[in-house]
């Protein structure tokens, strides 16, 4: 069985793009399906999950999550929303592909980065 890596998350964050991108111009403050939030702050919401997980495996804390995170503007428009999540995707990709498998970092206990791929390909 192969292990989740930096391209599994490069072909979700691709996909996500590709599937919201035709969408920029509807009203994305709408629910977003049966989740709590509406669609921008799902959106939000993953762009947020993708940095903290790269910043996990670059600082490597082995029992907290680091004490940061990654703010949208409300006034940001849906491209930029994409684009935010989309660079957030590539720094996790990127911290995946720079991790010796023996790593591990914390996400509710030591994760290697093949758990780390999952979890982003997971938000994505």
């Amino acid at each position: 069985m192969r292990l989740m890596d930096s391209r599994d998350v490069d072909q979700a964050v691709a996909e996500m793009v590709r599937v919201l991108a035709p969408h920029q111009s509807e009203d994305w403050r709408r629910p977003a399906g049966t989740l709590d939030g509406n669609c921008w702050e799902t959106a939000a919401h993953v762009a947020h999950d993708l940095l903290a997980y790269a910043g996990q495996l670059a600082a490597r804390p082995d029992s907290a999550y680091l004490p940061a995170d990654l703010v949208i503007r409300d006034d940001a428009s849906r491209h930029d929303l994409l684009q935010t999540a989309a660079g957030a995707g590539w720094l996790l990709s990127s911290a995946l592909a720079a991790s010796d498998p023996s790593v591990r970092a914390w996400h509710w206990g030591p994760t290697d980065p093949s758990g780390f791929a999952a979890l982003g390909v997971n938000d994505s």
